[in-house]
């Protein structure tokens, strides 16, 4: 073979790749004009902004019930813009409210815009006809507040509200009416899941303590059940780490499997702590203790009456918001008390993976003779190699005590230089007592333009309840 013939050969599989460039690139921009092409100002639009999943669930059951619902398009706020909304002559907004009276991570972006975009007194909305559905919680001061700040941008911009501003207290129950007539209702995809064990992790507490944290493993059961309600086999179990388990409770007495026939069950979420390989649903329950002595109606079952070896009833339920794809890139997991949960089925996963990201962990609980209970919760994972840091702090140390973001502070420059432009924030705990706090903190360790990257570029993962 000549230098000629080489030369040749190597133009014509130059010649040949750029065709396959050319080929692959004219059709995603056919697949992507096409998408597109969907919104139509015939179209209605159904957006949704959920931390948890519930208000997307609603949504795709407005868009069912809808007359034409083959035109009915259900997004994400996440990927909405205002220009999208001057595709469209009706839209249906179902928005939660996070703490007191935040959007949802997946609204910041939008309810940002929106704001922008009042203040310059346009009315670029005009000709949209809208509704807004709030789901909130009316132990906050600011119930369904976000529903309220939405609903008064859109009209500022002169949308014409279709109904009048519509805003639901999840914590009722007050939006399953629109769940109950429709293949959304999740609790017909309940499942029986024996509990395997139950161990009680700050065993060095008190018998009588108010602050019990148990951990809990469930499996599939080996057959199905039907007593007083018809169950699906669950002979395999799937989920992610992030996921939640929600937690059938039964009002009453219970049978020897666990399940009441004939009674309509309350509904409590807990962050699985586990991930698929290890075979069982872990969770972490705080004994929830009320004035009057008794029990948390979730915790009460599940660390009490429910036995060893009996059924209970749960829905494994996806959670996009707490579930991390990105498993190289450096992770920050930040917790409290029973948030230990989402941070063990995080860790667990990159544990399991071969060269996985660096983890840093950062963890607060209240006192540290009883509550030392970090390592053993996420054992086996608790020396995993990819661990580049572990810091635990407790609020009632008679030493150094203080809470999980005061240790964000205090690593402040290691943590900006550990997370750098790509790395993960993963946080799990209650809202009020944790989440505002380590919200603050992050802001002040990677000032405001870093943390809007962090937010708005997906890298800042908030399970918090």
């Amino acid at each position: 073979m000549t230098e000629t013939h080489r030369y040749l050969i190597a133009l014509l599989c130059i010649l040949f790749y750029a065709l396959w460039v050319a080929v692959l690139f004219h059709k995603h921009k056919k697949k992507h004009k096409s998408k597109h092409s969907e919104i139509s100002r015939e179209s209605t639009l159904v957006v949704y902004a959920s931390q948890s999943g519930t208000a997307e669930k609603i949504a795709q059951a407005k868009a069912s019930q809808l007359e034409g619902s083959n035109s009915a398009l259900v997004v994400s706020m996440a990927s909405l813009s205002l220009s999208s909304l001057r595709s469209v002559s009706k839209a249906i907004f179902v928005v939660s409210t996070y703490g007191e009276g935040e959007p949802p991570d997946m609204g910041r972006k939008f309810n940002r815009a929106l704001q922008q975009a009042t203040r310059s007194n346009s009315k670029l909305l005009s000709h949209l006809q809208f509704e807004v559905v709030g789901l909130g919680d009316r132990q906050y001061s600011a119930f369904c507040q976000f529903a309220v700040t939405l609903f008064k941008g859109i009209e500022q911009l002169g949308g014409n509200a279709a109904k009048p501003l519509l805003k639901l207290d999840a914590g009722r129950g007050e939006h399953l009416v629109f769940l109950n007539n429709t293949n959304n209702d999740e609790h017909d995809k309940a499942a029986p899941m024996v509990l395997s064990s139950r161990t009680l992790l700050n065993d060095k507490g008190q018998p009588d303590s108010k602050q019990k944290l148990f951990a809990l493993s469930f499996t599939a059961p080996t057959s199905q059940i039907s007593e007083g309600k018809r169950l699906v086999p669950n002979v395999s179990m799937h989920w992610k780490a992030g996921d939640i388990l929600d937690v059938l409770v039964y009002e009453g007495s219970y049978t020897s499997t666990g399940v009441v026939a004939n009674s309509k069950p309350v509904v409590r979420s807990y962050t699985i702590a586990s991930v698929p390989e290890e075979g069982d649903v872990k969770l972490v329950v705080r004994q929830l203790v009320k004035d009057d002595g008794s029990l948390g109606a979730g915790s009460g079952y599940l660390t009490e009456s429910l036995q060893p070896q009996q059924q209970a009833v749960g829905v494994i339920r996806t959670h996009a918001n707490a579930n991390i794809n990105n498993l190289h890139a450096p992770l920050l997991l930040i917790a409290a008390g029973s948030g230990v949960a989402g941070i063990r089925a995080q860790l667990a996963k990159r544990a399991l993976l071969e060269n996985a990201g660096p983890v840093w962990i950062l963890f607060g609980e209240r006192c540290p003779d009883t509550d030392n209970i970090l390592d053993s919760t996420l054992s086996p994972f608790h020396q995993s190699s990819c661990i580049s840091h572990k810091h635990i702090i407790y609020s009632q140390s008679p030493h150094e005590k203080g809470y999980v973001q005061h240790l964000l502070l205090q690593h402040c420059h290691g943590i900006r230089s550990f997370l750098g432009t790509e790395g993960l924030v993963y946080v799990c705990g209650r809202y009020d007592t944790m989440g505002k706090g380590v919200d603050t903190a992050l802001c002040t360790i990677l000032g405001d333009v870093q943390y809007q990257k962090l937010n708005e570029e997906h890298r800042y993962y908030r399970d918090l309840y």
